[in-house]
């Protein structure tokens, strides 16, 4: 779930919290994408160069075996995930977690990230011509990519949420 926070400084951050529900309600990831960054973690977790079988990732992630492997397929789709077929075979990561981004999972099972159709320079909305918050939308969205850009697997799976926040520069002196 995305995490906001509006102190002094804004930050985003990814967590796995109770209260996401109250946290966040209206800008949700799908589910067999938040299951990808879940199985994801979970084979850095065991050993990120290792090979995992659907059951063995399905076990260890609380998930059922068919939607463990259609988001397997669908990772391995997008070559993030290598598949060994075989008594020895498995699924494992193509890259350092340090090196794969939550954003490039998200766009592996959802497709660019964009919180609305304003978030390209030409949308091709009706409203564009005359339009006063299609640049602000596209500061949200470049602030949203870029944190989620800049977080990746290895971090995601550390055991203090508190590692998992960083800190984004003030919004408001960002410019559109």
């Amino acid at each position: 779930m995305l995490w906001w926070s509006l102190e002094s400084d804004f930050y985003i951050g990814l967590i796995w919290s109770k209260y996401s529900e109250v946290i966040c309600t209206n800008m949700k990831i799908n589910k067999l994408t938040d299951y990808s960054i879940v199985i994801m973690t979970n084979m850095v977790v065991k050993d990120e160069k290792g090979m995992y079988t659907a059951k063995e990732l399905s076990e260890v992630s609380d998930l059922p075996l068919p939607t463990v492997t259609r988001v397997l397929k669908m990772l391995s789709n997008s070559n993030l995930l290598e598949s060994q077929r075989g008594a020895q075979g498995g699924y494992s990561l193509t890259k350092k977690a340090k090196d794969i981004s939550v954003a490039e999972v998200i766009e592996a099972m959802e497709g660019p990230i964009a919180l609305t159709e304003c978030a390209s320079d030409d949308c091709g909305c009706s409203f564009e011509p005359s339009c006063v918050v299609g640049k602000p939308w596209q500061k949200i969205n470049k602030a949203v990519n870029d944190v989620l850009q800049n977080i990746n697997l290895a971090e995601m799976s550390m055991k203090d949420e508190s590692q998992n926040l960083i800190k984004l520069t003030n919004i408001g002196e960002m410019s559109i």
